[in-house]
């Protein structure tokens, strides 16, 4: 889980939102319900490009690299059923996996504590240790980790899939018998790489990046 930063609202959501959710609001108020087609209007293709763009595609919570498997859900981070107001607002829009979103349901975020990433650098209440999480000690870190199980199962074998993969870089760096300017250059792919905000679990590689920092060789750092 890294911090996100919200990108330029969509023109298709800044045209309608305002419309769309006057739309449903009536419906509830008349003592009917909206449709299907009025109630997921957020699905927009443009509106999903946009979200998939702001995420590099990953789970806006545990980072998992959600179109290369699945859609993908368009995740309210305020649930609508709890504000339906807040069904088409751009802030309240992003990117989860079909069990963040699930574990996360329709909680109320600001009670529960858990952590939105365009609001809290979720670093500071997270730490990896290799694949496994751990929460820093606070009540966001300690809720966030919880609900939305970012120490499941599968999802820590995948990190420790990815680690072991990049364990094998620094082999690659620690040979003697390679040139430095090859060494140097195959480190500074790896960070560029997997430091990004882009990569798939790059908190959990940037703790990796930070940790061996110093038992690299002098010469590749410098």
């Amino acid at each position: 889980m890294i911090r996100l930063h919200k990108s330029d609202e969509p023109k298709v959501l800044s045209d309608n939102a305002a419309a769309w959710t006057a739309e449903i609001l009536a419906a509830y108020d008349s003592g009917g319900k909206p449709t299907e087609a009025q109630l997921t209007r957020y699905r927009h293709e443009d509106i999903k490009k946009a979200i998939i763009a702001e995420t590099h595609g990953k789970c806006a919570y545990c980072e998992t690299k959600v179109i290369h498997s699945q859609p993908g859900d368009i995740e309210h981070i305020f649930p609508k059923s709890l504000d339906r107001t807040k069904t088409f607002e751009w802030q309240n829009l992003t990117l989860a996996c079909r069990t963040c979103n699930a574990n996360k349901s329709n909680k109320d975020p600001n009670s529960e504590h858990i952590m939105d990433p365009y609001k809290t650098d979720p670093l500071d209440h997270l730490v990896f240790l290799g694949p496994l999480v751990a929460s820093s000690g606070s009540i966001e870190g300690t809720n966030t980790r919880t609900i939305l199980e970012l120490h499941r199962t599968a999802l820590t074998e995948d990190r420790q899939h990815a680690l072991e993969r990049h364990l094998l870089v620094y082999s690659e760096v620690s040979r003697n018998d390679l040139p430095v300017v090859v060494r140097k250059a195959i480190y500074e792919d790896f960070v560029a790489r997997e430091a990004a905000a882009g990569a798939e679990y790059s908190a959990m590689n940037r703790a990796l990046i930070a940790a061996m920092e110093s038992r690299l060789p002098p010469d590749i750092l410098t």
